[in-house]
């Protein structure tokens, strides 16, 4: 039976002090304490491998009238909190006395203040941010950003500096990214003269005038690639236009649209995904191929780094000065300045490619399920296709999009974790709490980032202690900023305001390499530093930065690729234990300190040669599976369908002089092919008419966002 909360009482004649951890959970529609119990199962065996003498309870929470949630119906069912109490001794410490520790453990739970949503609303929305991000992808990898000016963010006071205005190579990256992405979105088309018959060819064929396409020779060879090349000119003039126009004016007015790729383009990815599925797939599979390459090359050679944190940040975990032996000192840079293909290489550009060419798929299932569900013989299977779509684009997706695009329901949620941390902030209830640990999960990182950082009152971050976030998602959101409410440009840009947390306080990310919500890097775009940069030799000009305390700290975990994002709860030896400690009182878990790695850093370069040998591994592996579809799977499909014949021939023996049947007439080795190529026709039409309707729509939607860049501001 739960026990009520009680006054803080002494053990042992001995000072307890009261530690509070606030759960937040990532996307989803959980029940309520679901993460809870997902933190406990690994905190709770933690604390217990310190102090064997530890005890957990449930405790009735009394200290508060009303749940934190105004929309939380179940507020007297839930109204609980976790009470553990421990004490932690380590002979290895002697600089300290470590205190009776009493820690309270409550679900911040913001699922109630997430308004109701569909699925083909969230595909949308995702679309809209995925396709941003591209090309924002792009251009920090054409046109780096890691510029004096940016620099300057980095620098000094930071929320004494704006930031940079936009400058030459910001607009011609735009341009130039806007192209690149006209013609990767057209890939697909490029792929299908190697595999199959190009539908969606001969439809554009159609629909343009002769004496154009026989002037490009039906668009094949170096006429079709020209003239590919100068539509994508044209077409990239719109959204660079307007896009350009909006950030140059973000400071001074609100956005007055989102950027991001009109609707027109996904119904032609979703036109050519239908008319040539074969080569669409073999793109997507070459990506992942692409990616999970990359990252068993990672993998392989992550021993061979100088620093563990991740592939960007180099910097130590404490400071970035490092003592080596009794005098010499060592400093180590805050950013690898690396580019072209260097950067390329260890960016999310092909994982967020995939996810920017599967969304046209999710479409399709989703409609397909929603017609599946009106018919009688595959109704059941449209049900279930529908409720797996429905898990997956309601469930998880509308958290995200909603919370990135929707500024009422980012405050609600927030409102949810903020209401939190003040009530344990001012509790007084005949005891009160020294410090607050957030611990966040996914979705629940930037609703923690932007609570902490950006709309907590300076008063109630003096007792918050650990940020602890995992899986983040985080890096997502950052390259989103500009697709994000139309009231806020950069929301989730570094801290940019004066911080009054403790000088204890401490961030702490852990990332995986199988963890695509991750991007499969840390959160090195956070990394920032307190004071301006000083030269510490005026010879050599080496500098030495300091890092400063609310920036977070990478930390990779484990990689799982079955529990590749909820790893972390059950990690015990580099998440659970170490945060155990912490609480108990030990600031500095030496789990949390560098890995030590080799002296030379050959991981970079290394991973750019063992690429492409492993890329030959997978295509190997791939062929094999072709090879044995083709000389084995297709004799055996083909036996099945003449048994099923004679199956149907001897349940039915047609009759002397009667017409073949249906069933007959469909699997005739005569009248299949003429089937086929029927189907095929119609859908000539049909995808010919679509082109004409999709050329009109795009042309009015070009003049209308260069218009729109004419008329922004005034």
């Amino acid at each position: 039976m739960a026990k009520k909360t009680t006054p803080n009482t002494q053990k042992n004649d001995e000072k307890e002090e009261t530690e509070v951890i606030l759960v937040v959970k990532g996307a989803g529609e959980q029940e309520e304490d679901v993460h809870l119990n997902l933190f406990l199962r690994g905190f709770w065996p933690a604390v217990k491998a310190l102090d064997e003498n530890a005890t957990i309870a449930q405790i009735i929470d009394d200290t508060r009238d009303a749940a934190s949630s105004p929309h939380n119906e179940k507020a007297g069912v839930h109204k609980h909190l976790t009470e553990i109490r421990a004490k932690f001794s380590d002979p290895n410490d002697k600089t300290r006395n470590y205190l009776n520790k009493r820690i309270l453990i409550k679900e911040s739970y913001w699922e109630y203040e997430v308004l109701p949503s569909t699925a083909l609303g969230n595909l949308a929305k995702e679309w809209q941010m995925s396709s941003h991000v591209f090309v924002n992808m792009l251009q920090d990898i054409l046109f780096t950003r890691h510029s004096k000016r940016i620099r300057k963010l980095r620098e000094g006071t930071i929320q004494k500096t704006k930031y940079p205005t936009p400058g030459v190579l910001d607009y011609v990256g735009n341009f130039v990214s806007y192209l690149l992405l006209f013609l990767l979105l057209l890939l697909p088309l490029g792929v299908t003269a190697f595999v199959e018959e190009n539908l969606f060819k001969e439809a554009v064929v159609r629909i343009l005038p002769a004496t154009l396409t026989s002037a490009l020779g039906n668009f094949n060879g170096f006429y079709g690639l020209g003239f590919v090349l100068v539509l994508a000119a044209i077409w990239a003039v719109a959204p660079w236009s307007e896009i350009s126009k909006m950030i140059s004016l973000r400071e001074k007015i609100p956005l007055k649209t989102l950027p991001g790729l009109p609707a027109w383009t996904l119904i032609l990815l979703i036109l050519l995904l239908l008319s040539n599925p074969v080569s669409y797939f073999y793109v997507l599979l070459a990506l992942l191929a692409l990616q999970i390459a990359q990252l068993f090359s990672r993998r392989i050679l992550w021993n061979y780094r100088k620093y563990a944190n991740s592939d960007v940040d180099r910097a130590s975990y404490y400071s970035y000065r490092q003592r080596v032996g009794n005098d010499e000192v060592k400093w180590r840079i805050g950013k690898v300045q690396e580019g072209g293909f260097t950067r390329l290489a260890f960016s999310p550009l092909i994982y967020r490619y995939f996810i920017f060419l599967a969304l046209p798929l999710a479409f399709v299932i989703t409609v397909l399920a929603s017609i599946l569900k009106w018919t009688k013989i595959l109704g059941a299977f449209g049900e279930a296709l529908d409720k797996f779509v429905k898990f997956l684009l309601v469930g998880y997706m509308d958290d995200v999009v909603n919370y990135a695009t929707d500024p009422a329901q980012a405050h609600r949620v927030r409102s949810v974790v903020m209401e939190d941390i003040k009530h344990f902030h001012d509790l007084n209830e005949g005891f009160e709490v020294q410090r607050i640990h957030i611990v966040a999960h996914s979705q629940g990182t930037p609703i923690t980032f932007e609570a902490l950082f950006h709309f907590l009152e300076p008063e109630y971050q003096k007792k918050i202690y650990t940020y602890v976030t995992l899986g983040s998602i985080l890096s997502y959101y950052h390259q989103a900023r500009g697709i994000l409410d139309s009231v806020y440009y950069n929301r989730f840009q570094m801290p940019i305001r004066q911080d009054s947390f403790p000088k204890e306080f401490k961030w702490m990310n852990f990332w995986n390499f199988t963890d695509p919500i991750t991007e499969f890097y840390g959160l090195d775009e956070y990394t920032w530093f307190k004071d301006e940069w000083k030269v510490l030799d005026a010879l050599t000009g080496e500098e030495t930065p300091k890092r400063e305390f609310t920036g977070p700290v990478n930390i990779r975990t484990s990689s799982s690729l079955l529990k590749n994002h909820g790893e972390y709860w059950d990690n015990f030896e580099k998440f659970q234990r170490p945060l155990a400690k912490r609480i108990l009182g030990k600031a500095k878990p030496e789990e949390w300190d560098p890995e030590e790695r080799g002296k030379s850093d050959l991981h970079h370069a290394g991973v750019l040669i063992l690429w492409p040998f492993l890329l030959l591994l997978v295509a190997g592996v791939a062929y094999g599976v072709y090879w044995i579809s083709q000389n084995f799977l297709g004799n055996y499909f083909h036996a099945i369908n003449e048994g099923t014949q004679g199956v149907y021939t001897a349940l039915f023996p047609p009759k002397a002089g009667a017409e073949k049947s249906l069933f007959e007439k469909i699997t005739d080795p005569v009248t299949l092919p003429m089937l086929k190529e029927g189907i095929k026709e119609i859908w000539r039409n049909i995808l010919s008419l679509s082109l004409l309707i999709l050329t009109a729509w795009a042309a009015f939607d070009w003049a209308g966002q260069v218009r729109r860049a004419f008329k922004f501001g005034r």
